[in-house]
């Protein structure tokens, strides 16, 4: 069965440009028995996208149904017309063959705009399947019913009901530049799906009950259990986004219905990627989500031995030649089959505009030494990068990046003597190590996770980041914090400070409208001078910020003033505090200010109960998935930070038995992504 799906989804993208991802989503929505809507604007292929979906399923009879619906669209045009002979006899009923309600497969386009009548009626149909027809529930055929809009109703109280029966949002934009040739490629009727590839009814059937059998895993119900919590708490503020237990229920059957087609008797982690198009309701969240759900995940990940290619090939691919989109590089720049970077020669190449600023894709391969060059060349980048857990190092200084910019990703890579970015824009960064800044000026925009860094993770400003599961040695952000959430992180600060300064440990600076939270600071604070140095656990001044559930552990300081969590509030917006803590070891000079440590702000803790129990049962700290207690240090630790292949393995692991990350792999083996 997986090979047949693989044969149709290659079949499907004929003739289509850029709609890979979305043909995918719509086809599994569709076998799990659940509903889906296309968002975008017009003249993007949607009800092309629909038809071709529907042609996917040999249902022996004219199963389907389409509809352009308007604000004067009538119940008749929909659900059919009344009969005459029923109302003779005084019984209201219609005549439903071949509309709506007798389809196995259904498109309405511009769903939104349904009058009041058909809304009350699509709502039974959607969810349980059951027509009102007159004063009999009538059982509905209908497998999946395709919707299509050229916005969505995340303002229209009135439709939120409709609007939640669609599980899986797709957007659906236009074709990028860059591939805006391919649309002169052919011109002519689009190929017909085979009736040998073709799905029958038998066949789907199969499918469905095969998934009843599949299990889900206990760290499978673990991490669905984390994002349903960290989703709550990231979206706590926002009432457009909730998750109803009739979600998870549907959700969980998308999962099984994804394994089973796979081929597994089990759901793994790729399967749980999937939920990236399930739970949000505002576009404007759909990215937040997506983190979200890739940052938990990657805490469940774990480097595992490389079981060679995961992929596997439709027809047409298995027949065709390896396609090279750059000349010199093997690959084709996809997901599945990324440029390969294992030289100097080829990662600096990454600074031409052809290759670099394509949005390709691309995997390091080998430790990279770059200590020859004598000068740095400026790069510029825009793709997908994956390090593979391998290092690139360098004789002094330089940034790899001169700035990474939206819609990119960098992971899984290791530096030395390397900053990984001058500055980033939009970007995902994730499982990145740097022995000296992560970022050496600004971050915008930007998800940062499970990173490390052997200075400041930013070195200036962070400005609407999320950043989560990070490490670093010098103040997390040396500067500002300005409208960023900051999560789980560690600082670990060695710092020398002048006098007449203000410094801080996750913002040296300033924090501004942003919320911290379970965060550590610990380490060496110290000055020389005459003046006053002035340092807080958190940042040296707030505006309009929330920090809590934070902690400073110990702090070797010759300070002239040090407050745990009380700071400068210059700017007249005061900072909301709320449950943190400071080892009682930590002397509190806060001058004119009351002593920040044991009042609603903050408590001082005996270093006796400064343990793994009070961060976990008091603080409400992670210890399963997110910290753990390092007894050596007497302090928390982050469990998943930095590179997925550590310098420890790499030495006790023979160079031929490589190693590649659980997560990877298996979303690499997964058909639907």
């Amino acid at each position: 069965m997986k090979q047949k799906i693989l044969t149709l989804l290659n079949q499907l993208n004929h003739g289509l440009v850029e709609r890979e991802n979305t043909l995918k989503t719509a086809l599994l929505t569709v076998l799990a028995g659940e509903n889906i809507v296309l968002i975008g604007p017009p003249g993007t292929g949607k009800s092309l996208m629909a038809r071709r979906i529907a042609e996917s399923f040999n249902h022996n009879d004219n199963s389907y149904f389409e509809y352009l619906l308007t604000k004067f669209s009538t119940p008749e045009e929909i659900f059919g017309p009344l009969s005459i002979s029923e109302l003779k006899q005084d019984r209201f009923k219609r005549n439903t063959a071949g509309y709506l309600p007798a389809v196995k497969m259904a498109f309405l386009d511009e769903i939104f705009k349904a009058s009041s009548s058909i809304l009350n009626a699509l709502l039974t149909i959607l969810n349980e399947r059951i027509y009102h027809n007159g004063a009999e529930p009538q059982r509905v055929p209908l497998r999946a019913l395709i919707a299509a809009s050229n916005e969505l109703p995340t303002d229209q109280e009135e439709l939120s009901a409709l609007y939640d029966r669609f599980l899986v949002r797709s957007f659906v934009g236009y074709v990028s530049h860059d591939n805006l040739p391919r649309l002169f490629e052919k011109v002519g009727a689009m190929p017909a799906i085979s009736e040998r590839t073709q799905l029958t009814d038998a066949e789907v059937d199969s499918i469905q009950r095969t998934a009843t059998s599949v299990t889900i895993p206990t760290n499978i119900v673990d991490a669905m259990q984390r994002i349903w919590i960290q989703h709550q708490e990231t979206f706590k503020e926002d009432r457009r986004e909730r998750l109803s237990d009739r979600r998870l229920k549907k959700v969980i059957q998308l999962l099984r219905v994804s394994a089973a087609t796979n081929g597994r008797s089990q759901v793994d982690l790729s399967d749980v990627f999937l939920l990236k198009d399930c739970l949000w309701n505002h576009q404007d969240n759909a990215m937040k989500v997506r983190d979200l759900i890739l940052n938990i995940l990657q805490t469940f990940s774990r480097p595992v031995p490389q079981s060679g290619d995961t992929i596997e090939p439709t027809l047409s691919q298995a027949s065709a030649k390896p396609k090279t989109v750059v000349k010199g590089y093997k690959g084709s720049g996809t997901a599945q089959d990324p440029l390969v970077i294992q030289t100097v020669d080829e990662l600096m190449d990454l600074g031409r505009p052809d290759v670099g600023q394509k949005g390709y894709y691309f995997r390091q391969t080998a430790n990279i030494d770059c200590s020859a060059l004598s000068h740095w060349t400026d790069i510029p980048f825009q793709g997908h990068y994956d390090g593979g857990g391998y290092t690139i190092q360098n004789k002094t200084v330089f940034n790899l990046f001169s700035n990474i910019q939206t819609q990119s990703s960098i992971t899984n890579i290791k530096l030395n003597n390397l900053n990984l970015a001058d500055s980033a824009e939009g970007s995902h960064i994730t499982h990145c190590v740097s022995d000296v800044n992560l970022i050496s000026k600004t971050a915008t925009n930007c998800t940062i996770a499970a990173c490390q860094a052997g200075a400041s993770l930013i070195g200036n400003t962070a400005t609407k980041c999320t950043i989560t599961t990070c490490q670093s040695v010098r103040s997390l952000i040396y500067g500002e914090a300005n409208n960023c959430t900051i999560s789980d992180c560690l600082a670990v600060i060695n710092l020398q400070g002048a006098e007449n300064q203000k410094r801080g440990g996750i913002a040296c600076n300033l924090i501004h409208g942003s919320v911290i939270e379970r965060c550590f600071v610990t380490g060496r604070v110290q000055y020389q001078g005459g003046g006053y140095f002035y340092f807080s656990g958190i940042a040296s001044i707030c505006d309009a910020s929330t920090i809590r559930q934070c902690a400073t552990g110990r702090l070797d300081q010759n300070t002239t003033d040090l407050r745990v969590f009380r700071m400068l509030q210059e700017t007249g917006n005061a900072c909301t505090l709320e449950k943190n803590a400071s080892i009682d070891s930590n002397p509190c000079t806060t001058y004119d200010f009351t002593d920040d440590r044991n009042g609603p702000e903050g408590q001082t803790v005996a270093a006796a109960l400064f343990k793994q129990r009070y961060f976990e049962n008091t603080l409400g700290w992670d210890f399963d998935t997110v910290w753990r207690w390092d007894d050596k240090e007497d302090r928390p630790a982050l469990r998943s930070v930095g590179s997925g292949r550590s310098p420890q393995y790499a030495q006790a692991t023979a160079p031929e038995a490589d190693m590649t990350d659980l997560l990877t792999q298996q979303m690499r083996a997964n058909i639907w992504l």
